[in-house]
């Protein structure tokens, strides 16, 4: 009888691992983003953050045009280049494109899509709040689509900061298809 109940224990602490293991998701996967590459533009430096199937092509804030961005699956516009790209001769490109945009260390989309407000301190990171927000207007009804990516435990490390474009690289190739 003892060892009906060590195997029946033994069972179910397996069974409880199996059923933990098997709802892990890996932390971070840079490399896994379908079959073919995602070409993202960055406005600003490139992130480290990369897999093998991630290419960026650097491009300038005053030379993007809408034709331009078709070429790309994203654009990343970094966090020296938020208060620069606040201004409102580029809030029509932002919202009218079919392109989605991604700004990076900013908690909030709203000075890139509203014209007349200033991009400054208070739209910077801070530990509670989405560390990248992306746009993308839907072309089936014109509504404005957003996403927040926050940091695991609010902390800016690189490892969380990994994990983030992990998961905004895994949203640009759900658009893709």
């Amino acid at each position: 009888m003892k060892g009906t109940k060590e195997k029946q224990y033994l069972h179910f602490v397996l069974f409880i691992l199996v059923f933990a293991v098997s709802g892990c998701k890996p932390s971070s996967n840079l490399e896994s983003y379908g079959e073919k590459y995602l070409r993202i533009a960055v406005i600003g430096e490139p992130p480290e953050a990369t897999g093998k199937q991630v290419r960026f092509t650097e491009i300038s804030l005053d030379k993007m045009t809408t034709e331009d961005l078709k070429l790309f699956d994203a654009v990343f516009i970094t966090k020296e280049n938020l208060s620069e790209a606040a201004e409102s001769q580029y809030t029509d490109i932002y919202l009218n494109s079919t392109t989605p945009f991604f700004f990076i260390s900013t908690i909030s989309h709203i000075p890139f899509t509203m014209k007349n407000t200033k991009y400054d301190k208070i739209w910077n990171w801070t530990p509670g709040n989405s560390y990248a927000v992306g746009i993308l207007t839907s072309q089936e009804d014109y509504t404005l689509n957003s996403w927040g990516y926050g940091l695991q435990n609010d902390k800016k490390t690189d490892k969380h900061i990994d994990d983030m474009y992990a998961r905004i690289f895994e949203t640009i190739d759900e658009l893709k298809h």
